[in-house]
């Protein structure tokens, strides 16, 4: 007689840990889902433009990411940063964050710290890392001449250079203490003007792709 196979039986091809494994995968994932959940909400404490152009920039990120070819895991860790690259305006005196006019070199030394800041906060969040180096990355420029490090090219992380067209978009049709918001055909030329100077072309012409749609 064949005995039916019980309901409770370990398959072979399971190792004895696994379940138990996959449940810390998930508790962990559930945790870092709380952690940026609850830095976005402290951006929005802490200046409620900051929180509302994060948001936008996030969506703006994931057409572009999908237009580029990222995948994977690290689709996650873009939307990680794009939620929380601003994180480190935080620590920018309110003076300087919403000043009405243009910053003289002293301010803007300091707002050059922000994604320095932003990214040691995420980095010392294991399982965050990947997200820190997009966010210490997305005010590098493709031609070498950006902040904090000097990168250039595809030493800059894509997720970094992804965000950065994004945050520009983004920054040039909302309106800021300093300016008006502009145009949005006169912002896509300015990125236009900008790829392969400022921006990573292939992430410019995403960008473009995605608001055509």
């Amino acid at each position: 007689m064949t005995r039916s196979p019980s309901l409770t039986a370990r398959p072979a091809s399971v190792a004895p840990g696994a379940p138990r494994a996959l449940e810390a995968e998930r508790r962990l994932a559930e945790t870092l889902d709380a952690a940026v959940g609850a830095m976005s909400a402290l951006l929005d404490l802490r200046d409620v433009g900051t929180g509302l152009h994060s948001t936008s920039v996030v969506g703006l990120c994931e057409h572009v990411a999908h237009r580029m070819g990222v995948a994977g895991d690290e689709v996650g860790h873009l939307r990680v940063a794009a939620h929380l690259h601003d994180l480190g305006k935080i620590g920018v005196p309110d003076e300087i964050l919403r000043k009405p006019g243009p910053l003289d070199d002293a301010e803007w030394a300091i707002m050059r710290e922000h994604p320095g800041w932003g990214a040691g906060a995420l980095g010392s969040i294991p399982g965050l890392k990947p997200a820190a180096r997009a966010v210490r990355g997305h005010h590098e420029r493709w031609d070498g001449a950006g902040y904090p490090d000097g990168l250039a090219g595809e030493t800059i992380p894509v997720s970094a250079r992804v965000i950065a067209v994004c945050d520009a978009y983004e920054a040039m049709t909302s309106t800021r203490p300093y300016r008006p918001a502009l145009p949005a055909a006169e912002a896509r030329e300015r990125l236009v003007a900008g790829a392969g100077t400022q921006f990573d072309p292939a992430a410019v012409w995403g960008l473009l792709d995605a608001l055509a749609c």
